[in-house]
């Protein structure tokens, strides 16, 4: 049986990737640093899952192993020299931090003289594999030199819905039906080898990344922000509220105007694609929180990320972009004491003012026709709440 090893042990690392890895036909380990989720999968070698379009059905992962990132750092090292494939969903600012124990793994691999490995980061971020690339080599540069002869880094573009559940006291995934995982196939150790089955693979993956970022993601990021705003907690609350639901398909729509000009989507693509979004966020029977759909704002508020990037492009083409700029007002007054990225802007702003947090956070300057925009909505949001 071929091998998998698997950093992240989250919803869409298990629910998603571990998922997909089961059906390729790999004996798949999980590592992560919750030592209680690691214990239940050595348990049984087994993870269930729960699918939410079949009335929550069981579906059960089998060949599965669990190891501790903290306990079992010798036996990842040993799993990365041999694996078959390397997988990642860490979140993307947490790419650093597996990037050391791959270093060690991929030096012994070498040392081995073990065959190159294919290495995808499955993370929700631009060029993901590539800035786990770029970590490794910021540990030692003299890398450069054998890195690539050992590891290929294709990047991917994810997407489906996934929530972290319970049943019988213990840790499962509710997964929807539809899925998509896009690889970028010119990076693969060889790309008549495709490793993962019902994968999507392209030679032009910016294009899937943009339509799942710019609208996916962008939809999402400006439901949970607005409906802090607005007050709501759950985000399916948000999509059940008619004149937000209206505001969150003009959103979708700004961007899917800057896909078709791009990217040569037509209309009636982007018309399948929006309504297949909505009708996901719309499924009756799951409860997802805005502080989780909604956390860390900072990376969501770069400038090629899912509110900037789109809004900013808009702009250059002259395109319509006033949803975009209300969601990234509303970004600045998310208020979560649990997520630092929050605190921070939120401590950034109180010290230094939102038109100097604006240019920090989003990098759009303040001569830009944007900036007042977005600064007009942040204080228009800001009364709203301050009157809630």
């Amino acid at each position: 049986m071929k091998q998998a090893l698997h950093f992240g042990g989250g919803s869409i690392g298990i629910g998603f990737i571990a998922d997909l890895l089961h059906e390729s036909n790999y004996e798949v380990t999980i590592v992560d640093i919750d030592q209680e989720l690691v214990s239940q999968i050595n348990e049984t070698e087994t993870f269930d899952l729960y699918l939410i379009n079949e009335g929550y059905k069981k579906k059960q992962l089998t060949h599965i192993h669990g190891l501790s990132s903290i306990e079992d750092q010798s036996e990842i090292i040993e799993k990365i020299s041999t694996t078959d494939l390397l997988t990642t969903a860490v979140w993307a600012e947490n790419l650093p931090k597996i990037a050391p124990v791959l270093l060690e793994g991929l030096k012994r691999r070498v040392a081995l003289g073990e065959k190159r490995v294919n290495i995808l980061a499955c993370e929700n971020a631009m060029f993901n594999s590539e800035i786990l690339r770029k970590a490794i080599l910021a540990l030692d540069s003299s890398a450069a030199e054998w890195l690539d002869g050992i590891a290929a880094f294709p990047n991917t573009a994810v997407d489906r819905m996934v929530l972290a559940s319970e049943h019988g006291g213990k840790k499962t995934i509710d997964i929807g039906r539809d899925h998509e995982l896009v690889i970028e196939e010119s990076k693969l150790v060889d790309p008549a080898n495709k490793p993962i089955k019902d994968a999507v693979y392209t030679t032009n993956l910016k294009k899937y990344i943009e339509r799942k970022l710019y609208v996916v993601n962008c939809g999402h990021a400006w439901a949970g922000y607005m409906g802090f705003v607005d007050g709501y907690s759950i985000i399916q609350d948000v999509f059940h509220d008619e004149e937000l639901v209206s505001m969150i398909r003009e959103t979708m729509w700004e961007s899917a105007h800057l896909l078709m000009e791009k990217h040569g989507f037509t209309e009636e693509d982007m018309t399948d694609y929006i309504d297949f979004i909505m009708a996901r966020y719309q499924t009756s029977g799951i409860k997802d929180w805005i502080t989780r759909v909604s956390r860390s704002p900072i990376r969501k508020l770069q400038p090629e990320e899912r509110l900037v990037g789109p809004c900013v492009q808009c702009e250059e083409l002259g395109l319509k972009n006033e949803r975009l700029l209300e969601g990234i007002a509303a970004a600045f007054l998310f208020d979560n004491p649990a997520d630092e990225q929050s605190i921070e802007i939120l401590v950034f702003v109180a010290e230094h003012g939102i038109d100097e947090a604006i240019v920090h956070f989003t990098k759009i300057p303040l001569e830009s026709r944007l900036h007042p925009v977005i600064k007009n909505n942040y204080q228009k949001f800001l009364e709203k709440k301050e009157k809630a």
